[in-house]
Parts: structure tokens; sequence; C-alpha cells
């Protein structure tokens, strides 16, 4: 659940008294800019700001042991994932003429190399077509951080 960080000090000060609220702001603050440079969990995944802000730069997973953050607050800048864009090139820094593959929607190169391919892709029928790829790749980047992969192009490969 979204929440600011003025709001999360105040519900966490009221649970914790104890707790320093300066001290606080700055790890919050930390973590937060760490998410935002795009430093992640040791096994991979965004870190969880709130809680790394305590336990230091973890995810939620690696933090509570649960999957997934049903009723858990995360600050609401950090909600909506952005794709860490270090080393990508950006359109506007590209000679016209050099201009070449896909940009996402803020304009950073997608180095098609690196999008995972889900386990539904390799029973389907335009896997490895070259005539599906780009429709394939893109579909794939499209939902790159939904919980389910949905294909509507998808056929089964007769065996």
């Amino acid at each position: 659940m979204p929440i600011s960080i003025n709001a999360y000090l105040k519900k966490h000060l009221k649970n914790n008294p104890s707790e320093n609220e300066k001290d606080l702001r700055k790890r919050l603050n930390k973590a937060l800019t760490d998410y935002k440079n795009g430093i992640k969990c040791s096994c991979g995944n965004d870190i969880w700001v709130i809680g790394s802000a305590s336990v230091g730069n973890s995810c939620f997973t690696c933090i509570t042991g649960e999957s997934y953050p049903i009723d858990d607050y995360e600050i609401e800048s950090a909600i909506k994932k952005r794709e860490n864009i270090k080393g990508r090139r950006h359109i506007d820094e590209i000679p016209p003429n050099k201009i070449a593959g896909f940009f996402d929607d803020d304009g950073y190169e997608i180095n098609t190399d690196l999008i995972k391919k889900p386990s539904l892709c390799i029973t389907c029928i335009n896997d490895d077509n070259p005539n599906e790829e780009i429709f394939c790749n893109m579909t794939r980047y499209d939902q790159k951080d939904d919980k389910e992969f949905k294909c509507f192009a998808y056929k089964t490969r007769k065996t």
C-alpha cells in the first residue's frame, strides 16, 4: 500500500516511540535514493524501501520471508517500479543516423538479449520463429513486471 514518508514516519513513531525520527527519516531517504539508483537486493529483486531502512538493502521476500506484500506499506514513489537505466542510452543522446532497435516509453534503449523468456514461450509454436521475434520480445518486455505472463498469440507447439 503506498504511503508518503511523512505519513509512514507518523505511523511508525506512534508504534515505536523510542525510535529517533531524524535517524529514521535519514535511513528512509537513503533507501529511497538507493532504490531510485537501481540498487537491488542480493537476490536481484528491487529493494523494499521501508524494510531496507531498518535492515539494509533487501527485497520484501528476503526481509520477511513472504512472497508478496499484500497489506504492507511501501513509500509511494517506490511503488511504480522503474527500470534501472544505468548504462542505457537515451534516444536523445544517439545521433539520428545511428538510431536502431527498440526504446521504452521513456526513450531508453531496450536490449532484447536481456528480456527474460517465460516458460510458456518455450511451448509456443512461435518460439524461435524469426517472423514473430519482435512481437514476442515486445510482449515479454511489456509484461516484465507482471506476476502472470499472458500472451494472446500463444499457440501450442505440436509434437
